[in-house]
């Protein structure tokens, strides 16, 4: 029998072109997004969320920052340094950083973001709250001192009363100055602190942060959430996703419209 006059004989299917293209062209689109997302966010910039309020009242809990991590960058060439401008890091300039390991044991955030007090090679002493810098006195506007605790006095007195998770080998980097004992800070380290010196965990408490843990400097607030600390110990997936639509459904009316790019 004859296939071809009985139509048994299968057409081999047509292959669309387009559709091909179409498809194509949009797994490289997308591998390109996802490329240059993974690129800017290892390279260029960070979001973080600020979780407490450690940093008030220049930062507030739920300031989502975007954070340059070029400008203190220490592992770029000179040619690149042209396009990608440096800065110095300085007293008073804040940082955000991968929490020692002090802090990672206790806490839940695992990048912090501090202000700069004392640089390598600075005495500090803290007498009541008041911050002293190489034996002078040091103007902090930016300083608050709300709730309960901290540690008003530093280094401490006497001085083998430390707090159990400063390092026991930054304890002897204690040296006398004409208003008595003072830290000093080590090389290739900073001390850091919280603007609210009564809630901050910071290097009163862990020592003098080592400059290869910096990761860069709050740049701006892309969106400023009015939140509390307890909205950011949720770990479940549940309540996750409930705090997912919590915030859609809260988005306009918690949203501090006014902190909205604020620049640092």
């Amino acid at each position: 029998m004859d296939e071809t006059k009985t139509g048994l004989i299968q057409q081999p299917e047509q292959q669309n072109p387009q559709k091909d293209f179409f498809v194509r062209n949009y797994v490289e689109l997308l591998v390109e997004v996802i490329l240059l997302i993974f690129f800017v966010n290892t390279f260029l910039l960070q979001t973080y969320v600020i979780p407490s309020q450690s940093m008030e009242n220049s930062m507030l809990i739920g300031d989502h920052l975007v954070v340059d991590k070029v400008r203190y960058s220490r592992y770029i060439g000179s040619i690149d340094r042209f396009f990608l401008p440096q800065v110095n890091i300085k007293r008073g300039m804040l940082v955000t950083f991968s929490g020692p390991s002090e802090i990672n044991r206790h806490r839940s955030a695992k990048n912090l973001v501090k202000r700069v007090i004392a640089l390598p090679g600075d005495t500090i002493k803290i007498i009541n709250n008041r911050v002293f810098i190489n034996g002078k006195p040091v103007d902090e506007p930016y300083a608050c001192f709300k709730g309960i605790g901290g540690i008003a006095n530093f280094p401490p007195n006497p001085p083998d009363f430390w707090h159990r998770e400063f390092p026991r080998k930054y304890r002897n980097a204690v040296v006398d100055t004409p208003i008595g004992k003072a830290f000093l800070v080590p090389e290739g380290h900073y001390f850091c602190m919280g603007d609210n010196r009564n809630y901050s965990f910071d290097s009163r408490g862990w020592g003098p942060l080592p400059e290869n843990y910096i990761i860069g400097r709050p740049w701006r607030i892309y969106w400023s959430y009015a939140s509390s600390r307890s909205d950011y110990l949720t770990s479940g997936v549940i309540d996750k996703i409930k705090d997912f639509f919590r915030t859609i459904a809260n988005f306009f009316t918690r949203t501090r419209w006014e902190r909205t790019f604020k620049k640092y």
